[in-house]
């Protein structure tokens, strides 16, 4: 599954660019919570060299076109390509050096959970083992935000997460509508923690929660959307009980139902 230059659908940027763009099942998530908005030339580039990269269009420890051959490729200009650039050495997957060029750095350099690298995963068609690695990672993590948030949540925190989740019950069926109150349900257990840091670690969460909607088909999302309720109610229930052993054994047991039916995790 890969989306951006060579598809067929019409560019938004002027007529004599080269630099087609092509929708994305993730274009709605990107302009939520991307750090790179996807608007004008230097956006649409970067999420496009961006997807080239990580789906290993250019392989670990290549060497990018340089500036002139992708002026040629993209007509787009010199300072829109070094800007790109610095964009994705900050991300961690390129190294930019002086008369070498800008080499592909190896993956565990790449900032994985920097938003716009993981849904660039997700575009190119994530890997077993990343799936596996959101997944082991969130058991670890996930958990014990629970924990916490039954022990340190407010009043107020508290009512974020009961009103989340009725909004879930309602929604039964629409599976946008539930995906988006399922990511206010973990939004409210993650700031219940009382720990900025923590509380930033939603936006793995967050993919995963869009990936899952736009990876599997309607029947998938709406049935994976029913079957968890009965798990969120018990985390529910844990951290409103202020119960932190409860409510981390309910969170682990509703990461063991989370699964994406094309994957074998």
């Amino acid at each position: 599954m890969k989306y951006g230059i060579g598809a067929t659908t019409a560019s938004r940027l002027s007529p004599e660019t080269k630099l087609i763009v092509t929708q994305s099942p993730f274009d709605a998530y990107v302009r939520k919570y991307g750090t790179i908005p996807r608007r004008g030339v230097f956006g649409y580039f970067v999420h496009e060299l961006g997807r080239r990269i990580v789906g290993g269009n250019y392989p670990v420890g290549s060497t990018l076109p340089n500036e002139p051959e992708l002026v040629e490729q993209f007509g787009i200009s010199r300072t829109v390509i070094r800007e790109a650039m610095k964009c994705l050495a900050g991300k961690g997957l390129v190294e930019i050096k002086t008369r070498v060029g800008t080499r592909i750095k190896e993956r565990s350099n790449w900032h994985h959970l920097d938003t716009d690298v993981m849904v660039w995963h997700y575009e190119t068609g994530p890997s077993v083992e990343l799936m596996r690695s959101i997944k082991d990672l969130r058991r670890v993590v996930e958990p014990e935000a629970t924990a916490r948030a039954a022990v340190r949540g407010t009043a107020e925190d508290l009512a974020a997460i009961a009103s989340a989740y009725d909004d879930m019950v309602s929604s039964i069926g629409d599976v946008n509508t539930n995906a988006d109150a399922d990511l206010r349900f973990h939004t409210a257990i993650f700031a219940a923690t009382r720990n900025m840091v923590y509380a930033q670690l939603i936006d793995l969460i967050a993919v995963a929660i869009y990936a899952n909607r736009a990876l599997s088909s309607h029947d998938e999302v709406a049935e994976g959307q029913k079957r968890s309720l009965p798990y969120h109610k018990d985390v529910l229930d844990a951290v409103v009980a202020r119960d932190p052993e409860a409510a981390l054994k309910a969170s682990h047991r509703l990461l063991d139902a989370w699964r994406i039916d094309r994957y074998d995790f």
